[in-house]
């Protein structure tokens, strides 16, 4: 009785991306200097790696195809090893650990909303254009009506804050929430003009790192998000 040969499938071959290929022996001294001083085909890049992917798809053996789970396991540990060069990138330059210091911490953005906690109590910033011999900042409510007036007095030109009790005209505790304020000052000296710009103090509950337009800042009180550039003042 004759034994069937032996079925041999032919050989694969995969074409490493430019920059990985094996160097050969003579010159491999060479190579690893130039490498090493120019940082040329030390790591592969996102793109290197979706081709050997493809490739690794295209000649694998049919009758002993890498089972899925395999492929999902060589998916996630690209993407956990490319979020972590991402987070590294932005903790490298000691930005990202003084920006993750924010959190917990108020800071003041743009915006005329004074938000009330448990505590009872608020504050709110704004800035003055120029010096103001009296300065009134009134508290509304959602649907615009007034229900508390603050007396600052004199104040200088630049960043200024208050604090509100969060109680009515008439001394009554208000529930906590979003309120609405503006700032009217009237200016030091005679004939001159001033501006009043409103800024929301509010807590920064979480930092993300690794947008195109830098770290966000994701706000409490109901605030939406908003780049570190936008912080005036940090409390």
């Amino acid at each position: 009785m004759m034994t069937p040969a032996a079925s041999v499938m032919p050989a694969s071959v995969v074409s490493l991306p430019s920059g990985t290929q094996l160097k050969p022996a003579a010159t491999s001294a060479a190579s690893a200097a130039t490498a090493a001083s120019t940082g040329v085909g030390q790591t592969l890049t996102e793109s290197d790696f979706l081709t050997l992917l493809t490739t690794q798809l295209e000649h694998q053996d049919p009758l002993n195809p890498q089972s899925p789970s395999d492929l999902a396991a060589e998916l996630a540990q690209f993407s956990t090893a490319s979020g972590v060069q991402t987070l590294n990138s932005a903790f490298n330059s000691g930005a990202g650990m003084q920006v993750a210091g924010l959190v917990g911490k108020n800071v003041a953005v743009a915006g005329n909303t004074v938000v009330l906690g448990a505590s009872g109590t608020a504050q709110g910033a704004f800035n003055l254009s120029a010096a103001a011999k009296d300065v009134t900042v009134t508290i509304a409510n959602a649907a615009g009506s007034i229900i508390g007036t603050i007396d600052l007095g004199a104040m200088a030109a630049g960043n200024q804050t208050f604090g509100w009790n969060g109680q009515d005209v008439n001394g009554k505790a208000l529930p906590p929430g979003n309120y609405l304020y503006a700032v009217n000052a009237t200016p030091a000296s005679s004939g001159a003009t001033i501006t009043a710009t409103p800024y929301a103090v509010v807590p920064v509950t979480s930092v993300v790192l690794g947008g195109q337009s830098g770290p966000i800042l994701d706000l409490g009180g109901g605030l939406a998000p908003v780049p570190l550039s936008s912080v005036q003042q940090v409390f």
